[in-house]
């Protein structure tokens, strides 16, 4: 049986540690032109130590929440290429970025984040459908609306997105927009579209346990908005404090990864828990040498296993089908 072993990074500090993480992505894989939209129901996955919430559709064969993609076809319009950045590549020319449609939460491991910055851009998809209009919706900047009709806006629209704070309690206690599209500028040479990766200064958002994302635009019909409801993220900056004197090397073996009904973890003596990506502890245990966890109860999906051991500390993602 094929094990896996990981290696917790060597921190020293005297006093509390801030620590700066970039979630980038680059720590996903994915084969070339491809994507991951949750298909396997595992109801969202993991980068850095951040969980990006999804849930698939298997009666209808789609997806809402956050998806992962490398795809760079910045020409086809249409929901066939949804998955695709505008700029065509990630952020700073990077591999993989994500993708959100209809919102869904991501949410910090590391209790009390504070945030600093993320990258976001348009998507193919919704770039091209505000440039040029289709079916549903309409060309930002005329006053018709799909159908060839006056919708009222003058041509002054807009496509923004509003991304919440959350604390440990759930409540919303702050908020930004961010404006993927506006065309309300008395200059008309002013008005845009994003069609470049762009960053976001978060730093008012302070002590957050998970974002979410609302979409509003000024182009709406009988069954709501006729903008498609996507962006594309990169790039994630946040600070993490860590109360903790020293933190050391800690080795372990966790096999199989895809698991099933057992987990077998070897390598290091400590107290392990087990997380779901809501935050809530489904499994307590020490282990010594080589103990074998029933987690045959455990729903599939992604789960966090962190072990400390007193001076030492690790967190490491564990996939249950």
């Amino acid at each position: 049986m094929k094990k896996f072993y990981f290696l917790a990074s060597a921190l020293l500090a005297v006093t509390t540690l801030k620590a700066q993480t970039t979630v980038d992505f680059e720590d996903l894989t994915l084969p070339a032109e491809s994507y991951y939209n949750g298909d396997d129901e595992a109801g969202g996955f993991l980068s850095g130590d951040v969980t990006f919430g999804n849930d698939y559709n298997v009666a209808w064969g789609s997806w809402s929440g956050f998806a992962y993609s490398n795809t760079t076809d910045n020409t086809t319009s249409g929901a066939m290429n949804q998955y695709s950045a505008y700029p065509a590549s990630g952020s700073n020319n990077s591999e993989i970025y994500a993708i959100n449609t209809n919102s869904d939460t991501l949410r910090f491991q590391a209790p009390g984040a504070n945030l600093l910055s993320l990258d976001l851009t348009n998507t193919t998809y919704a770039y091209l459908s505000m440039r040029d209009g289709d079916a549903y919706g309409k060309q930002f900047g005329s006053s018709n609306d799909a159908n060839g009709d006056d919708d009222g806006t003058n041509g002054e629209d807009f496509f923004y997105v509003t991304i919440f704070n959350h604390d440990a309690t759930g409540s919303k206690v702050d908020s930004i927009n961010f404006y993927l599209a506006d065309y309300r500028f008395p200059d008309n040479n002013d008005d845009y579209i994003i069609d470049s990766w762009t960053t976001v200064d978060l730093s008012s958002f302070t002590n957050v346990s998970f974002l979410t994302f609302s979409y509003h635009s000024s182009d709406v019909g009988g069954f709501g908005m006729n903008t498609p409801k996507y962006f594309a993220l990169d790039n994630l900056v946040y600070e993490s404090t860590l109360g903790l004197n020293t933190i050391e090397k800690a080795d372990f073996a966790m096999y199989p990864n895809p698991a099933e009904s057992t987990l077998n973890i070897e390598g290091i003596a400590g107290d392990f828990k087990i997380y779901n990506t809501n935050g809530l502890m489904v499994s307590a245990f020490k282990n010594f040498d080589i103990t074998t966890i029933d987690i045959s109860a455990l729903t599939p999906g992604i789960y966090i296993v962190k072990v400390s051991t007193g001076s030492a500390f690790a967190t490491r993602k564990l996939i249950v089908r």
